[in-house]
């Protein structure tokens, strides 16, 4: 019984010496873990800096005519022969663009072409004049039409006229949408303010899975609510403009209120007193507004719930499934209509996108410009 006794506790003074051993490679582990990390994400930082340009805007030809009409802008570089975007909201009405690089050899500022216009995606697509020398670019992220919420991101640009900052964030929601319901958006907590306009957003291997657009904010500035447009919608828009010099989508022709929240139903109820309540369905799909001019077999107030089969259940999904099909294409839109379900073929034609009812009273906002940057050690 004694001989018991001595190896218990034998074995007891072994494993409790062996604990804070074993908690003490642990956290030694993680610390190297964190510390590589931090190493291999500042590489990141220095090498997407090289694509990242900083764009001086001014709707005159010459700036110093009204220099508080100046603004700033980022864009990224997203092929081997120096193809730049940014947003159409930094070249909309400016007569003066001029674009700098990420290079203490090279501060000299360059005029710019404008390749391709896509207004509905706020995005532009741009070229440099008179740069021979080639500029590393960023490449999209396969996955970025099926980013998760909760992953980390970063973005890069001159918020404020503060060149080439980083702020360091995560992905908060995948489905918002930016300037218009066919465009998905990517909601972020990383700092975006004005400058970070037209701006790469980045997973940490520092591929682009959003353009940054716009901020929510009712001071006009940062409120850890940034938007960002979705890196698979910018590469078919980059593709697109860069084919043709622009981007058609496809719609049905008609103006289409949501309902799957209550709001929304009692806005239609009260902007539409004469129509009965009980004919619109209580939280999916999207009401037709009426107009003259709606496709051959629709009617005001019908409700569509359905693209070829697909179940929608507001202008998000609508877009999402109209995006799927061409111009010219024929779908069935499954309806109702006072309680009777319906399917209806409309042809799909282009969506028309006016410009300057989009963006006629945005401001580019008036900042200096940037210091040059400091020469690496």
């Amino acid at each position: 019984m004694k001989n018991i006794k001595y190896y218990s506790l034998i074995c007891f003074f072994i494993i409790f010496s062996c604990v804070p051993f074993n908690i003490s490679a642990t956290e030694n582990e993680n610390v190297l873990v964190e510390a590589r990390d931090e190493l291999k994400f500042e590489s990141v930082i220095e090498r997407v800096k090289q694509s990242v340009v900083l764009l001086s805007m001014n709707p005159n030809v010459d700036p110093e005519t009204e220099p508080k009409k100046s603004g700033l802008c980022s864009g990224v570089v997203v092929d081997d022969i120096g193809h730049i975007l940014t947003n159409f909201h930094c070249v909309y009405n400016q007569n003066y663009i001029r674009l700098y690089y990420y290079d203490e050899d090279d501060w000299q500022n360059y005029e710019v072409n404008v390749i391709g216009l896509d207004p509905l995606a706020d995005l532009a697509l741009i070229k440099v004049i008179g740069k021979e020398e080639p500029i590393p670019h960023l490449e999209f992220a396969e996955d970025a039409g099926k980013i998760k919420a909760g992953t980390d991101v970063f973005a890069l640009g001159h918020p404020m006229g503060m060149a080439w900052t980083v702020t360091k964030g995560i992905i908060s929601s995948t489905e918002r949408y930016a300037r218009h319901p066919f465009i998905k958006a990517i909601q972020t907590d990383s700092a975006i303010n004005k400058g970070n306009s037209g701006g790469p957003l980045m997973n940490m291997k520092g591929e682009i899975v959003g353009i940054n657009a716009l901020i929510i904010s009712k001071i006009s500035e940062s409120a850890g609510v940034g938007l960002a447009i979705r890196g698979d919608i910018v590469k078919k828009s980059f593709e697109s403009m860069l084919s043709t010099g622009r981007v058609d989508r496809p719609a049905v022709g008609i103006m289409i209120m949501p309902l799957a929240q209550v709001k929304q139903r009692k806005k239609i109820i009260k902007e539409f007193p004469k129509l009965k309540p009980e004919f619109i369905p209580n939280t999916f799909g999207v009401f037709v507004r009426p107009d003259e001019n709606l496709p051959k077999g629709l009617k005001k107030f019908d409700t569509i719930i359905g693209v070829n089969g697909e179940m929608i259940n507001d202008g998000l999904q609508f877009s999402d499934e109209l995006s799927k099909y061409n111009i010219g294409d024929t779908v069935t839109l499954t309806i109702v209509r006072k309680r009777r379900y319906l399917n209806v073929k409309v042809p799909l034609k282009v969506f028309p996108v006016d410009a300057d009812k989009m963006y006629s009273k945005i401001k580019t906002p008036a900042l200096p410009i940037p210091i040059k940057p400091e020469k690496k050690p």
